[in-house]
């Protein structure tokens, strides 16, 4: 049996936005390669605040 269009749809969106978030932790990751920079590492560092706080929204864990 087929699943509902409305849940495929909604499943499509979510892979879609995981992609995205995805693709921008690599970018923001990638400018903490060169530390030259502290406004550079604190957009890292941010980035990698919401990722791993992302990632356990996700996997349904508390925020501690």
């Amino acid at each position: 049996m087929s699943r509902p269009l409305s849940k495929q749809i909604g499943s499509t969106l979510a892979h879609i936005q995981d992609l995205i978030d995805t693709l921008i932790h690599g970018l923001l990751s990638s400018f903490g390669k060169n530390k030259s920079s502290k406004v550079m590492t604190n957009i890292k560092d941010a980035g990698d605040a919401y990722y791993d706080t992302y990632t356990k929204i996700k996997n349904g864990e508390k925020e501690s």
